[in-house]
């Protein structure tokens, strides 16, 4: 299940879980109406938490330590996830954040991100992410 997935259930759940209603129940919210009927919360409530992944740890497939998740930013139109890494030296020196889209991470048993054939000197070498300033 990649974090896509996961980031959209955890805010399904999250509006679903805190407004419980019948199964076939309608609302609207921010001008469209949502329908109810084809959640499986019970599903959704097993998901993982977006709280608790933008905790985590970001390893390889050899379990090495390659950052950690600093945040993460879904795109205006709603279409891509990115999970902001920081991949800083020791004792964070040299923090350096990068976007990373998150269709390529895996989630561990633990919590923490898995990011395939990755390594700390290749998230280095991506450019730096940098925030919109408004």
């Amino acid at each position: 299940m990649n974090i896509r997935s996961l980031t959209l259930a955890a805010i399904l759940g999250a509006v679903t879980l805190s407004n419980p209603m019948p199964a076939a129940a309608q609302h609207k919210a921010g001008g469209i109406i949502v329908d109810y009927k084809n959640i499986d919360v019970a599903l959704v409530a097993n998901g993982w938490s977006v709280v608790e992944l933008l905790r985590g740890n970001v390893y390889n497939e050899l379990d090495e330590f390659v950052g950690y998740v600093h945040d993460a930013i879904v795109t205006p139109d709603g279409e891509t996830t990115f999970v902001i890494v920081n991949v800083a030296g020791f004792l964070n020196i040299g923090e350096k954040l990068v976007a990373v889209p998150s269709i390529g991470f895996d989630v561990k048993e633990n919590g923490d991100l898995l990011l395939p054939n990755a390594s700390k000197d290749a998230l280095k070498a991506l450019p730096s992410f940098y925030y919109a300033r408004n």
